[in-house]
């Protein structure tokens, strides 16, 4: 049988600044091959791969071109920046995107935002004698942009994405969509109203001048009709016949391009046979000429003047681009089953957009519309995007004549119908709502925001308001006092042991204590021992009720989240009101008023002095359910111990149930409660330098420990002795030594094959699970029996524990003690 005892220490900072060196050669070549992830896949790349990738790259094409010109009229510029915006992402993300589908261009969201920061640089001065231009403006908001992503991936702060909650991204997607819906609404039914007011009063502006209408409502609800028509037919008809569900697919997904390509031959035949230039003012609106191929391309110049007026929009056009790109790619990428990373998407973004200065692009993102329909068309690799971008360059130089005559109407059906998809449908309201609360607020406000003021404002407010709610959470988290949920069994047992109650009581008055001052008996411990009690919080809704104390002056305390500066005072403050609830006052107050303290004054001292109220002997804290703890958690812990024990008037014992956490470790060790060492009433003196200079040495693998073990307190000495003498009889007999705790002199008490030996409580595939610790433990069930098992002495005999030193250990203490321990089970 071999031990294993279990004592992680944490290295120093100093040997983790030198491995972080040793190994900085190696993390630079990943991070750099990382960087291009096309090198993993193209090796393998093969002809089925290639086909796939051509059928999506057609498919995704026939939408990418109205789209574009769509979006770019949404945001203001000239149709050609659009297609610009497209090329550049179609041709930079295969080398650096980690999602197959994704689709780079313009975006309906980012182009309602650069419409409402380019109505603000419109109406200066600088624009209007010509100082700046549209093209300057979409220049520098891709570059500024680019370049904060870039930094924002080269400093792997791609967690921070994690900020933005599921409804606070609901809301802001619904309340854009919204909001382009009712800024095209406009241009559908032909009333010309402005759109730099916030959308409930374009709203207002439309219902007023409706009267006003003119030739495009023909265009803008003919179009409307076809695609929604289509929509829904389609999903009819491809359920109603599953072999023929592909072609059906397939034609519906070009309905927009089918609807541009129609209502453009027919704006043609209308200009040109019709008087369209002599009455214009009363008929429908086309785009007008468009210049053919990169005429803008350019090396970008810049205005500092323009710098300092888009600074305070540069946060909202980068969380803009960064949700958009991301929330697409994780959520097609659940679909399909693969992972991307969020850091490189970001990288992806900050690529784009500065190469896309170069080519008077503004902002581009991952489309939403454009990506789903690439992963229905079956996209295998991200290399989809080269085959759009060869027809976003065919249309640049060959389709321009024609672009001039799309209806502006139709383009804005076209948007309209395509953010509808964006929009939170009801049941998911309901859904938010059933979670919690707070959920629906968050999804609320970023949508009222949204439609009631700007899109910017909108995207602070909504971000700002999760912060505060999750931070509260944090600093107001859930927490559980724990009782213990006996079987059958032990309450079979207990029946029959109410029938000794008289002859307990009895030796309860030999020895000078009341019934509920005894923590427990040896019946209790050893059947607990047996039969494993479950331990379950008081407040559970349904076993709730049949939850009994762990035993008299025992207080179990379970913390469900991190211990830490924001919740550590809430935390100690309910486990101190827990504990003058269920026991009783050590020291009663002074009977005078005078000489009490100032806080002490309204106080009670019928209820504080409860005689059926045990006395407070021991803390069990339950922190397996977390992994951090920080200097002001742990400093909290040592005031509430101070606290408790001023309460209960003498010291009380603290077990900790931790798990394999290093930095819970660390801190409770540094604390001072590894071994709980120090005098009455001080502070809690940290022996972890100590401890690990005094660290035994590896054998076989085997760490000796050099004091005491996890409840079992073999010294080193004793250790040693035991492996060198295997064939001893004594070194056969497994010892429990037990730390008592008093305030006049201490105690070791040694039981021989007790309830607590190492074989019962860890024995594993003959190997001891052990800690050198003796207040840390693995399981509730260890720290109950432990707290149990140290106070079965009555209080005018316990024993404290400053340290146990060596003379703790010597054969006439050893026989003293055992004395006293026959006394007490006498």
């Amino acid at each position: 049988m071999s031990s294993i005892f279990v004592d992680n220490p944490p290295s120093t900072y100093t040997e983790q600044v030198r491995s972080t060196v040793r190994n900085l050669p190696k993390n630079a070549g990943s991070y750099f091959s990382t960087t291009l992830p096309i090198v993993s896949w193209l090796p393998s790349y093969n002809w089925i791969w290639l086909l796939n990738d051509l059928i999506s790259g057609l498919t995704v094409g026939t939408i990418i071109v109205p789209q574009a010109i769509a979006y770019a009229q949404l945001a203001g510029f000239p149709p050609e920046f659009g297609l610009y915006s497209c090329f550049v992402g179609l041709v930079i993300y295969p080398f650096v995107g980690t999602s197959k589908d994704i689709n780079i261009g313009t975006t309906a969201i980012s182009a309602l935002f650069l419409s409402q920061v380019l109505t603000s640089v419109q109406s200066t001065p600088q624009y209007q004698s010509g100082v700046w231009t549209d093209q300057q403006f979409a220049v520098t908001m891709a570059f500024l942009s680019g370049i904060i992503t870039l930094a924002l991936s080269f400093f792997r702060l791609g967690f921070l994405f994690d900020f933005i909650s599921q409804p606070a991204l609901g809301g802001i997607m619904t309340g854009s969509a919204v909001t382009i819906v009712i800024s095209q609404l406009g241009k559908i039914l032909g009333v010309h109203v402005s759109t730099r007011d916030s959308p409930f009063m374009i709203l207002v502006n439309i219902l007023k001048n409706i009267r006003h209408t003119s030739y495009d409502a023909v265009f803008g609800i003919l179009s409307l009709v076809w695609l929604y028509g289509v929509q829904y037919a389609g999903e009819y008809f491809a359920k109603r016949y599953p072999n023929r569900a592909r072609a059906i697919n397939y034609f519906s997904v070009c309905r927009k391009a089918i609807c541009l390509i129609f209502t453009t031959f027919l704006a043609w035949v209308l200009v040109h046979f019709s008087d369209y230039e002599q009455h214009s003012e009363h008929s429908f609106t086309i785009i007008g000429p468009v210049p053919a191929g990169f005429q803008n391309m350019a090396v970008p110049k810049f205005d500092t003047g323009l710098f300092a007026h888009v600074a305070s929009n540069l946060p909202s056009m980068v969380v803009l681009l960064i949700v958009e790109q991301c929330a697409v790619a994780i959520t097609l990428g659940k679909r399909s089953g693969y992972r991307i990373d969020v850091n490189q998407e970001i990288l992806s973004l900050g690529i784009t957009n500065v190469f896309g200065a170069f080519f008077s692009a503004y902002p581009a993102t991952g489309s939403f519309c454009r990506s789903a329909v690439a992963n229905v068309s079956g996209a295998k690799t991200p290399l989809y995007n080269i085959f759009v971008a060869v027809i976003v360059v065919l249309a640049l130089y060959a389709l321009t004549p024609v672009f001039q005559f799309i209806s502006v109407a139709s383009l804005a059906a076209v948007i309209a119908h395509a953010v509808t998809e964006l929009i939170v449908m009801p049941k998911f309201w309901r859904r938010f709502w059933n979670v919690h609360p707070s959920e629906l607020f968050i999804f609320a406000c970023a949508f009222f925001v949204a439609f009631f003021s700007r899109l910017d404002i909108s995207i602070y407010i909504t971000i700002g308001l999760t912060i505060i709610i999750q931070l509260y959470r944090t600093a107001r988290p859930n927490y559980a006092f724990l009782g213990r949920l006996d079987n059958k069994t032990w309450m079979a047992d207990q029946q029959q042991a109410s029938h000794s109650s008289e002859k307990d009581d009895s030796r309860s008055e030999k020895l000078g204590l009341k019934r509920n001052d005894l923590i427990g008996d040896d019946d209790w411990i050893h059947n607990d021992t047996k039969n494993n009690c479950k331990y379950v919080s008081f407040t559970h809704p349904m076993l709730g009720q049949y939850i009994q104390p762990i035993a008299p002056g025992v207080v179990a305390f379970q913390p469900r989240e991190s211990m830490v500066f924001e919740n550590s005072l809430f935390f100690t403050q309910r486990l101190l009101d827990e504990i003058k609830r269920t026991t009783r006052r050590g020291k009663p107050l002074a009977e005078k008023v005078g000489d009490r303290f100032w806080n002490e004054v309204g106080r009670q001292t019928i209820a504080d002095n409860d005689m059926s109220k045990p006395l407070l002997h021991a803390v069990i804290v339950d922190f397996t359910g977390f992994y951090q703890m920080d200097y002001t958690g742990i400093d909290r812990i040592k005031d509430a111990v101070l606290e408790a024990e001023r309460y209960a008037g003498k010291p009380v014992s603290w077990y900790f149930v931790i798990n394999d956490s290093l930095m819970v470790r660390k801190a409770l060790l540094f604390g001072g409660f590894g071994t709980q060492e120090r005098k009455r009433g001080g502070p809690f003196r940290s022996d972890l330098k100590k401890r690990q200079k005094e660290e035994g040495e590896h054998k076989g693998g085997i760490l000796v420990p050099s004091r005491y073990c996890h409840n079992c307190g073999n010294n080193q000495q004793q250790y040693q002795q035991q492996q060198s003498s295997t064939n001893n009889k004594k070194a056969e007999e497994q010892q429990v030594v037990i730390e008592m705790i008093n305030d006049v002199q201490n105690h070791t008490i040694i039981k021989t094959e007790s309830a607590l030996s190492c074989d019962n409580m860890y024995h594993h595939h003959d190997e001891q699970l052990l800690d050198v610790y003796p207040y840390f433990f693995f399981t509730m069930h260890e720290a109950v029996v432990a707290s149990c098992t140290r106070h079965i002495l009555p209080e005018s005999q316990n024993t404290s524990s400053s340290s146990l030193t060596s003379s703790n250990n010597s054969p006439s203490n050893d026989v003293n003690v055992d004395h006293e321990e026959k006394k007490v089970e006498k």
